[in-house]
This record gives C-alpha cells, structure tokens and sequence, in this order.
C-alpha cells in the first residue's frame, strides 16, 4: 500500500476529527441522537443546494 495519502482524503479526516469531537463531547445519547440527526438534515440541505434533489436522491440511495 502506498504511504501516500490523498489531499482530500486527509482533510476529511481532518473534518471528522471535528465532527467525532462534538459528538464524543455530547453529554447524552440523546444529545448524540440529537447531533446526528442534525447532521443528517444539513447534509440533505448541502445536498440539494449543491447536487439539487434528483442528485441528492442518487447520493443517498447510493449510500445505503
């Protein structure tokens, strides 16, 4: 395996960090769930503005 590592795959491990942060510093389960649930909301609108909903369709049913 190569010791190189792709620039953008360093800085989502970089936005990770971040987010695995926040969540890890969530007093709460509930807090926990409260986050991702955010998260899964913003991520739905990022996807709309960016990729509009047919895009955002394609990327989530690709996720799953």
């Amino acid at each position: 395996m190569s010791e190189f590592i792709d620039p953008i795959e360093k800085r989502m491990e970089t936005m990770m960090t971040i987010i695995d942060t926040a969540i890890i510093s969530a007093p709460s389960s509930n807090d926990q769930l409260m986050i991702a649930c955010a998260m899964m909301q913003r991520t739905r609108e990022i996807f709309d503005a960016t990729l509009g909903i047919e895009g955002r369709k394609k990327m989530f049913k690709e996720l799953v």
